[in-house]
C-alpha cells in the first residue's frame, strides 16, 4: 500500500472504527488500568476515529518527551499526553489530513480537559 492509498483509506473509506474490514491490528488484552482511565478523558469522536494496533508505553513515563508516528486522530497521543504529564510532551505525526483534523479538533477540549495551561 502506497501513502496515497493509505491517505485515502483512512482518510476517506473509514467513517468509524466499525468500518475496518479486519481486526488484525486488535489485540486481546486489557489494556493497563493507568491507560483504560486515560481513555475514559478521550473525546468520543476521537475514539470513534481510532484505527490504532495498540498502545505501547514505558513504565516510566512522566515528563517524557513522545513522538507518535502515524497518530491519526489522536488517541494514542492523548492518552499518552496524560501518562507524561503537563511538564511532558507528546507530538502527533500522521500522513492523513482528515485525521490530523479530528485530532486538531479536539485540541483545546483534551487540554481543557486534563487541566493543562494553553501552550
Amino acid at each position: 500500500m502506497n501513502v496515497e492509498n493509505s491517505r485515502d483509506y483512512y482518510g476517506k473509506v473509514l467513517q468509524g472504527s466499525q468500518d475496518l474490514k479486519t481486526d488484525a491490528c486488535c489485540t486481546m488484552a486489557a489494556p493497563p488500568d493507568r491507560v483504560i482511565e486515560a481513555l475514559r478523558n478521550v473525546h468520543p469522536e476521537v475514539k470513534a476515529r481510532y484505527y490504532g494496533c495498540g498502545l505501547v508505553l514505558p513504565q516510566a513515563i512522566e515528563g517524557a518527551a513522545i513522538l507518535d508516528l502515524g497518530s491519526g486522530s489522536g488517541q494514542d497521543a492523548y492518552v499518552l499526553a496524560q501518562l507524561v504529564g503537563e511538564s511532558g510532551s507528546v507530538t502527533g505525526v500522521d500522513t492523513t489530513p482528515e485525521q490530523l483534523a479530528v485530532a486538531r479538533e479536539h485540541e483545546e477540549w483534551h487540554r481543557e480537559r486534563f487541566g493543562y495551561a494553553a501552550s
